[in-house]
């Protein structure tokens, strides 16, 4: 199951880094990157030489262009990272049947389990006074504390 809200964040930071790209900032409808390049051509180093302000102003359109470029591979980095890793749970709910607990993972649901319904088992050895909550805990418990003994009534 994939990460939903890892894929909106990165498809909302794709469109914004887009948006960078193609929205015009000046009158005359230089682009971020447009107005990069002119401040990086001989022109516009030259112009900096004479001008503090345009100096200035070429220095925060680069950071802008920075900004437009980060933005964009945050956003493929959270896309990738959504389609590619798995939920904790693996999309199911685990609840336990005697209340309304949920739980993280199939352990913690196991612990919980073990801890506040262990009366309710129905995995009971008929050896000693051991409870299992599981199937699979009763039999390891027979296999290791009565390995010659029968296991169930029916054996």
């Amino acid at each position: 199951m994939a990460k939903t809200g890892l894929i909106v964040a990165g498809i909302i930071l794709l469109v914004l880094s887009g948006l960078g790209f193609v929205t015009p900032v000046t009158d005359t409808g230089f682009t971020i990157p447009g107005v990069n390049i002119l401040c990086q051509s001989g022109f516009g180093q030259l112009g900096q030489l004479f001008s503090g302000d345009l100096q200035q102003i070429c220095g925060q359109f680069q950071l802008m262009m920075y900004s437009i470029i980060g933005g964009g591979l945050i956003g493929i980095i959270l896309l990738i990272v959504g389609l590619v890793v798995p939920s904790k749970s693996g999309g199911k709910t685990l609840t336990c049947s005697y209340c309304n607990f949920v739980a993280m993972s199939e352990a913690e649901l196991l612990k919980h389990g073990s801890d506040k319904h262990l009366d309710k088992s129905p995995f009971v050895c008929e050896h000693c006074d051991f409870i299992g909550f599981t199937e699979e805990i009763l039999w390891n418990h027979y296999k290791d504390k009565h390995p010659g003994k029968k296991k169930w009534k029916w054996n």
